[in-house]
């Protein structure tokens, strides 16, 4: 009886096996039998005032075929020399870019000169869409120029509860023109709620849907259950650098935990005073300083030499007030007197200002 069974169950196997052989599977084809996006030349350039913003430049390209039936993500690339930079991405055969958009990617990225017919080169890459590590089709190169006139620096938004949902009421500028980046130290708790809650405004203005498609990287907020798609942080991390990218919808976040002055005026001692952000204006205020005419002094975050912000460069944005750089030099002190410092974080550089009491 034994035998019997055990011959049963092998006859049983051996039809499984049969049967899970004759299964046809679906296939990606082999990398030979790919067809690669064949991207369409692109006219010469040129911008001016009258057009940076208001007209498009737009690259098509043929489908890539990895055969089967895939969604397919494209990413378009300009180069020039040794750099290369994304103008954007698509999910269908063309991508729209403003011409001020991208001037400031050959400008800012790509090291073109400013108001000068510039010659780049532009190419696209097609992946399978939600796939990592699978194959990368790329397109041949197209070639043509660009006449690098540069808007005006772009704004966007940042309302939230620390400032009453005032939706275009704190604004940040532009990191560089036609980059799409922005850079904006903010304090953002309130008293009547955690997490703190947060949404971006982006140069459309547009306050429904305003965060479709924007994505933290690199953390995560607070609160992921709520419903209204806010970005968030915790109750002990309020003071954030956060940067955003437009173009890629990206926010990336840095936590501070003090945005402090430090120099001649207080002996350069580590107990230095501390900003505080005042959401209503939309700038940073230290409490009134005595400066004595002469000695320099710095912002300081976090109590770290490595986080020193200072620069002798006059502001072009704001009278009698000083460009900052990470890591630059003393700032000069004001005439001899009480004064309250100014400092503005909505911008690049940041800038301080004083205010006499």
């Amino acid at each position: 009886m034994k035998t019997l069974r055990y011959l049963a169950v092998l006859a049983v196997s051996a039809l499984m096996a049969s049967c899970t052989l004759d299964i046809e599977r679906p296939r990606i084809a082999e990398a030979d039998d790919f067809v690669s996006p064949v991207l369409s030349e692109v006219a010469d350039i040129v911008s001016d005032a009258n057009t940076s913003n208001v007209e498009q430049v737009t690259f098509t390209w043929s489908a890539a075929d990895f055969g089967a039936s895939t969604q397919v993500q494209y990413s378009v690339y300009a180069k020039k020399g040794e750099a290369t930079a994304l103008i954007g991405q698509s999910y269908s055969n063309n991508l729209s870019i403003a011409k001020g958009d991208l001037v400031g990617v050959v400008v800012n990225d790509l090291g073109g000169v400013k108001n000068e017919n510039v010659s780049i080169d532009a190419y696209v890459e097609a992946v399978i869409s939600g796939t990592v590590g699978t194959a990368k089709l790329v397109s041949n190169n197209i070639s043509f120029s660009v006449f690098t006139y540069l808007p005006a620096k772009k704004n966007i938004w940042l309302p939230g509860k620390y400032q009453g949902w005032n939706q275009l009421g704190t604004m940040i500028w532009e990191y560089a023109a036609g980059t799409s980046q922005y850079k904006f130290l903010v304090d953002v708790s309130n008293p009547d709620e955690t997490p703190y809650y947060f949404k971006v405004v982006d140069e459309g203005k547009n306050w429904v849907g305003m965060n479709d498609g924007y994505k933290p990287v690199g953390w995560t907020v607070a609160d992921p259950e709520n419903g209204d798609g806010n970005f968030s942080v915790t109750a002990d991390e309020p003071i954030i650098w956060l940067t955003i990218d437009t173009k890629k919808k990206e926010v990336y976040k840095e936590t501070v935990t003090k945005v402090g002055l430090i120099g001649g005026f207080n002996g350069w001692a580590d107990d230095e005073p501390s900003f505080t952000y005042n959401a209503t204006d939309n700038v940073w205020e230290s409490p009134v300083i005595s400066f004595d005419g002469s000695s320099g002094w710095l912002v300081r975050l976090n109590n770290s030499w490595d986080h020193k912000y200072g620069s002798p460069v006059a502001s072009s944005d704001i009278e009698g007030g000083f460009e900052l750089v990470q890591g630059g030099s003393d700032i000069p002190s004001p005439a001899a007197g009480d004064y309250v410092v100014r400092l503005h974080t909505n911008r690049t550089p940041l800038v301080i200002e004083y205010v006499k009491q």
